[in-house]
């Protein structure tokens, strides 16, 4: 690989990058592999330090690398699959993901962020939903082995739920504090999805950089009642979540 450039060339460090991938996708480099240090790599690809580092960069960007402060940069694990459920069952966890997760041997943790009652207007499309009540927000992150994927933000009624801020705990979900401090049972009424760049707060509670993709994943959950009780906001990290819509066969 030389550092000479030509009209029309592609560029040396997607020269790089691309070596990088053909490594990730033949298995050469598996999840959890440490990269070998830039200098080693730059010797061997025959190319500058900083090159090399643009192309681990792009890659880091795009997910299939990640960055541990202090220990190097490492493969990224795939992205999870999930499936979409369209049946109305009651949600026993953070939206079922608790299961999905112990299926594969894999460990959710909910984290509480922050909480706030929300001035009337300025949260309309939970208005929209859950009209003619004092709403609350409550912010968490869920974490994946330690690592932050979704950042969350629920609005709920703050008299139905009075005094929820004292049962929020570390490691506890909302699922639970609904279920067993409040006797609520939550079930989905729907779900949107859209794909949008990460603002500086949710980058900051997912670890990624401002502007990062992440999916966008809104809903309606209902009570036992069928009564409009939570509405939900959540960023997925895009370069660990893929949701997966299984066709039934029908006759």
């Amino acid at each position: 690989m030389s550092s000479t450039r030509s009209p029309g060339r592609i560029p040396l460090y997607r020269q790089v990058q691309d070596v990088l991938l053909q490594r990730l996708d033949s298995g050469t480099l598996r999840p959890g592999d440490r990269l070998p240090p830039e200098t080693d790599l730059a010797a061997e690809l025959r190319v500058n330090r900083l090159t090399v580092r643009q192309a681990i960069g792009e890659l880091t960007r795009a997910g299939r690398l990640v960055a541990r402060q202090g220990a190097g940069t490492f493969v990224a694990p795939p992205p999870q699959h999930f499936p979409i459920e369209l049946a109305a069952s009651y949600i026993g966890g953070p939206d079922g993901l608790s299961g999905a997760f112990a299926a594969v041997g894999r460990t959710l943790t909910e984290t509480p962020v922050g909480s706030e009652l929300v001035p009337g207007g300025s949260a309309p499309q939970a208005e929209r939903y859950l009209p003619d009540r004092r709403l609350r927000r409550v912010d968490t992150v869920l974490r994946v082995d330690g690592e932050p994927w979704f950042a969350n933000s629920v609005w709920m009624d703050d008299r139905r739920f009075a005094g929820i801020d004292r049962h929020l705990q570390d490691g506890v979900s909302l699922y639970t504090v609904w279920r067993e401090v409040y006797g609520v049972r939550l079930k989905a009424a729907w779900r949107s999805f859209a794909a949008a760049a990460a603002a500086p707060r949710v980058a900051d509670l997912l670890g990624v950089p401002a502007g990062a993709p992440v999916l966008l994943r809104d809903g309606l959950n209902l009570d036992e009642d069928n009564t409009p009780t939570v509405y939900l906001h959540r960023a997925c990290r895009s370069d660990r979540v893929q949701f997966v819509a299984n066709y039934l066969p029908t006759d």
